[in-house]
């Protein structure tokens, strides 16, 4: 990871984003495991845990983890506007 992006990562973490940890225990090596690896299929769990009410927070985390487009994209959500 570039500093760029470890800069950007360290401010989200300051800000009071909710991120959804529902899918608990899972979360805990879900980096080094091989569903890291496949974004498409942690999206489409997302949209299952949406329609069934699952889903809790406003960012998947396990799609903050693998996905560095979904780390610019909540970045962006998350700046004032611009005036």
């Amino acid at each position: 990871m570039n500093k760029k992006r470890s800069r950007e990562r360290e401010r989200l973490a300051n800000k009071n984003v909710v991120f959804c940890t529902e899918c608990g225990i899972s979360l805990i090596n879900f980096c080094v495991s091989d569903g890291v690896n496949d974004v498409n299929a942690i999206k489409q769990t997302l949209a299952q845990c949406k329609l069934s009410g699952k889903f809790t927070g406003k960012f998947c985390a396990k799609l903050f983890i693998a996905d560095d487009e979904m780390l610019d994209k909540m970045w962006e959500e998350l700046q004032p506007p611009e005036e």
